[in-house]
């Protein structure tokens, strides 16, 4: 039998016994590259078996205050996308305070998140958006608030933390106006050839996003602000790909915005990676990450969106604010059972 460094004709293949040999030492060479100050990918499976102490350490860094920054009965504002609207539930029954206000669910992206804000501070809006909400009844019609806008310019002066999640780099928008809307077009009046599918870029999140930076600092200079992205995938897309694939470009590009934002480096603004707990150690883990409280592959778990929002509590408000999610996750029964799956 001959040898697999043999040619056909009986000779010795040296190019192949070459680049054998080329391949076998790369844990010598590997060392000469610089690694002073790199942090790693948890490269040891064992690191996975501890959830708490892998977000701790590989997640965590570099986003978090040195010291938590809140007191228990600071009022937290929470705008955007279903996390804003799970924490904004959580900090309440944990007895904190979160703004009751009925903030539109639909500031999913962030030229609806700046329009929302910037009628909050000014009275006014930026003239970039279509205000469509969708009422409990499943109605869409164009939003009212509930409130004067007086209630909610005194919120966010006696906030004392702001949490901003974003969820959709893809839009509707109206070519005449250029004005991008909350969340989709309504039917009764979509129109072909004037209403626009599209990707926005980068840059414009990035801007938007210090727009509402800014804005906020008008009334209210001090509280933290904390930025987050939705790890819930995009139920749908106009794209001609899959949707699938076009939510890892829609969230890349948000994420890569953010991450400019945040190195602006302006005073008391954070990033809270919720995105890379569920997505990137949620797909590395046999720890329930989505659809295990109901039929709906899209939805985070209850357990892991607890385990989300009491991690983010103890990094602003100084300790856990569920016993549940506070125990060791790696204990955790395979479901994620919690007591948001009683709902």
């Amino acid at each position: 039998m001959k040898s697999k460094l043999t040619n056909p004709d009986g000779t010795k293949d040296v190019g192949f016994l070459v680049a054998e040999t080329a391949v076998r030492p790369q844990k010598l060479w590997s060392h000469s590259w610089h690694k002073a100050d790199a942090r790693f990918f948890p490269a040891d499976r064992r690191q996975f078996d501890d959830f708490d102490e892998l977000i701790r350490d590989s997640i965590l860094p570099g986003h978090t205050p040195a010291e938590p920054l809140l007191q228990a009965d600071d009022l937290v504002v929470t705008l955007g996308s279903c996390f804003a609207r799970e924490l904004r539930s959580f900090l309440s029954e944990a007895g904190l305070l979160a703004t009751q206000l009925r903030i539109p669910e639909g500031l999913n992206n962030t030229y609806a998140l700046l329009d929302f804000v910037a009628w909050c501070v000014t009275g006014s809006e930026t003239g970039r958006g279509f205000r469509y909400d969708r009422l409990e009844s499943g109605e869409i019609q164009e939003w009212v608030a509930d409130e004067e806008r007086e209630t909610f310019v005194q919120a966010f002066a006696d906030a004392g933390a702001f949490v901003f999640t974003i969820g959709l780099a893809e839009v509707w928008q109206d070519r005449e106006t250029g004005g991008v809307f909350w969340r989709g077009v309504p039917k009764e009046i979509f129109d072909a050839d004037r209403h626009v599918f599209r990707l926005t870029t980068v840059e414009e999140n990035a801007r938007n996003i210090l727009e509402m930076v800014d804005l906020v600092r008008q009334v209210n200079a001090t509280a933290p602000i904390v930025v987050t992205l939705s790890p819930v995938p995009l139920e749908a897309t106009f794209r001609e790909i899959s949707c699938m694939t076009a939510d890892s470009v829609s969230k890349s590009v948000l994420r890569v915005a953010i991450d400019q934002a945040m190195s602006e480096h302006r005073p008391d603004v954070y990033y809270w990676p919720s995105f890379e707990i569920v997505r990137w150690l949620g797909g590395h883990t046999t720890l329930p990450a989505f659809g295990t409280d109901d039929a709906v592959s899209r939805h985070v778990s209850n357990w892991m969106v607890e385990v989300i929002v009491d991690r983010f509590s103890r990094h602003l408000f100084g300790a856990p604010t569920s016993p549940a999610a506070s125990a060791p996750i790696a204990a955790q029964p395979a479901q994620g059972l919690s007591r948001w799956s009683q709902r």
